[in-house]
Order: C-alpha cells, then sequence, then structure tokens
C-alpha cells in the first residue's frame, strides 16, 4: 500500500508539473502531431506519387509508420520524463528525497515505469487511430509499443545522468536524435542477416518487431530479445542512476 500511495503522490506532482510548464504540456500532444500526419497527408502524398510517377509509396508504409508513431513517440515521451526529472533534481526534489522513506533508486523506477506505461500506450493509440495498421498486425504492434516504452525509459533515464540542467538535456535530445530516429531507419534497407548488426542499436527492436509483424512474419522471437536487451540497458541505467549523488 505505501509503493501504492507514493506513486499517487508522485503522480499528483507529475500532473502540476506538467500544467505549470509550457514545453512540457507541448511535449504530451506533440505525439498526436505525428498521428495526423501518418492518417492524413501519408495516403494522399502515396497516391500522387503512384499517378504522377509511378512511384510505389505503399512498401514504404510500414518504415514510415514505425518512424513517426514508434520512434517518434519514445523520443517525444523519453524527452519529457527526462526533462522532468532534470526539473526535479534543480528544485531539490532529489535532495528532499534522501531525507524520506521513499529511495531514489524506487522513485527512479516509478519514473521508468511511468513513461514505459504511457509510451506503449501512446504507441498503441496512434497505431489504431491512423487507419493504416491493419487489424492483424496490433498484436505486433503492442510488442513493439512495449520496446518503444523501454527505449522511452532509457533516453529520460540518460538524459538525467549526462545532463546537469534542462539546457544541456535539450541538446542531449539533440545528439540522441540520431541514433533514436535516424539510424534505425538504415536496416530497413540492409538484406538479412547483416541487418542484425544493428541490433546493438536499443531503437532497432521496437521498429524491427513492427517490420516484421507488417510483413506477417514471426515478429515474438523478436520482440522477446529486444524486450529483455532493452530491460537489460534500462535496468543498468536504473542502477546508475539510484547511486549517483546529486547536489
Amino acid at each position: 500500500m505505501s509503493a501504492l500511495r507514493h506513486a499517487a503522490a508522485f503522480g499528483r506532482n507529475d500532473l502540476a508539473g506538467v500544467r505549470r510548464d509550457t514545453m512540457l504540456r507541448f511535449l504530451v500532444v506533440a505525439p498526436f502531431v505525428y498521428v495526423a500526419v501518418v492518417r492524413f497527408p501519408l495516403p494522399a502524398l502515396t497516391e500522387l506519387l503512384r499517378e504522377r510517377y509511378a512511384f510505389d509509396l505503399l512498401p514504404y508504409h510500414p518504415l514510415i509508420i514505425s518512424l513517426f508513431l514508434i520512434l517518434g513517440s519514445a523520443a517525444i515521451l523519453g524527452a519529457l520524463a527526462g526533462l522532468m526529472l532534470l526539473e526535479e533534481k534543480d528544485a531539490g526534489t532529489l535532495l528532499a528525497l534522501r531525507v524520506t522513506p521513499v529511495a531514489l533508486g524506487t522513485f527512479a523506477a516509478y519514473r521508468a515505469a511511468t513513461v514505459v506505461a504511457v509510451t506503449a500506450g501512446y504507441v498503441v493509440v496512434g497505431m489504431l487511430l491512423c487507419g493504416l495498421v491493419p487489424a492483424e498486425v496490433l498484436p505486433g504492434a503492442a510488442a513493439a509499443a512495449l520496446c518503444a516504452g523501454l527505449l522511452a525509459a532509457a533516453l529520460a533515464l540518460t538524459m538525467a545522468l549526462v545532463a546537469n540542467n534542462q539546457v544541456e538535456g535539450l541538446a542531449v535530445v539533440r545528439a540522441l536524435g540520431i541514433v533514436v530516429a535516424g539510424l534505425p531507419a538504415v536496416p530497413y534497407f540492409v538484406p538479412a542477416p547483416w541487418e542484425l548488426l544493428f541490433g546493438v542499436l536499443p531503437s532497432y527492436w521496437p521498429v524491427k518487431v513492427y517490420w516484421v509483424a507488417a510483413e506477417g512474419g514471426d515478429w515474438w522471437p523478436y520482440a522477446a530479445v529486444g524486450t529483455a536487451y532493452l530491460a537489460l540497458v534500462v535496468g543498468l541505467l536504473l542502477r546508475a542512476y539510484a547511486g549517483r549523488r546529486f547536489s
């Protein structure tokens, strides 16, 4: 029960922080901009390219959907959680926790679990709203969403560990943007098994799970490996965060 009370208190504090910060409020709704881009301009662009240039964009829809709805959501919501952690550091919240019964590791675990759940929810809702994901692909999309949530948690914790304030945090987000949203597109064009070399990138696994599901393949082995790998990364980052001395 104490864990639930702590989570409820943290949640109320999070909502208050988002309400008073304009940038955080924008980040909360930003993933739905990606949903609108996928739902409306993408079909029109596909038809335009087919009619004018005889180019079929349809085979690339899984790539586009994964970059916008999976990696885009993970990047935005991971950045949101990371900025909130940095704001709490600047406000002295982390120092105050040291004189309470709540351990820093517990707080970090709460933050990680929250961003995993919220990001996964955003991805699943985005897949449903975009209108381009067939029903039979949704189970694989849900598995990709879980991986995306773990990726967002890893991004948030990395920001909190590397940056000293929110300004530095934004710089870290820009630096990680290539790794999170750029490099994972490359293996889409790399033949198997060489594309597995990109598996060292945490952001590879969410999109790979979705690509295989969209092709009607067996996505669950990729989901199992990706979830385990990302969970390991998040666990290591949580351990580093919990053991850090914040001044």
